[in-house]
């Protein structure tokens, strides 16, 4: 029977390494959600799915915003999460077409909360990445600064360093929910990166180390 791998998590903390490394291991079909909520962005209007749009203007050099990010984490996360829930309905339909027709599928991104993943009615896979270490902020300006076609590359020290706030914060939350719901979830530690990632793989590709959920039927 097809399966559904799903990697949900922080922005900078490590999915499309772990995508990657899954391919090699298991060359299945495999998209993320920021791909769908590009998509879905080019057919709806701003003014019909505002929270679909919103989120997106933090990512800028405006002073505004930084505090905003930094002091107020848990809101930004909210908005977050409206965004997340409107990509899902496409996600979920893009998965569930892909095992009728008997595919494997991975999907990576933002938009795998566990509560959407808790209530997929299919076999599947997931794991959930955060960092909460306040040296991360070191790590996305290192890899910001030096990859000039990375998204952050033009962004000032003030906004990624809201940014890694805002993750630190989200990662936490990210670590909470899946406890809720029974799904695992792997501190990923910038000095032990590739290790970190390795426990992932080894959770999506082993199934004693894994949370497998079985249809009765599809």
């Amino acid at each position: 029977m097809a399966k559904a791998f799903l990697i949900g998590g922080t922005p900078r903390v490590g999915k499309t390494s772990l995508t990657l490394r899954f391919l090699k291991e298991k060359p299945i079909l495999a998209t993320s959600t920021d791909a769908v909520r590009y998509m879905i962005r080019q057919i709806i209007k701003e003014s019909d799915k505002p929270d679909l749009f919103h989120l997106g203007k933090y990512t800028s050099n405006d002073p505004a915003r930084q505090v905003y990010l930094r002091n107020h984490p848990s809101e930004v996360i909210s908005i977050q999460n409206r965004e997340s829930a409107i990509v899902w309905h496409s996600v979920k339909d893009l998965i569930e077409s892909n095992l009728a027709d008997g595919f494997d599928v991975l999907i990576e991104g933002i938009a795998v909360l566990p509560e959407f993943v808790k209530q997929l009615t299919c076999d599947y896979m997931a794991v959930f990445l955060g960092n909460q270490s306040d040296q991360h902020l070191k790590t996305i300006l290192h890899t910001a600064r030096k990859n000039d076609t990375d998204w952050m590359h033009n962004l000032d020290d003030q906004t990624i360093e809201a940014f890694a706030t805002f993750n630190k914060a989200f990662s936490k939350y990210i670590q909470n929910e899946a406890g809720e719901h029974g799904l695992r979830y792997i501190e990923i530690h910038d000095d032990n990166f590739e290790h970190d990632i390795g426990q992932a793989l080894k959770v999506l590709l082993n199934l004693r180390d894994s949370n497998l959920i079985h249809c009765a039927k599809y």
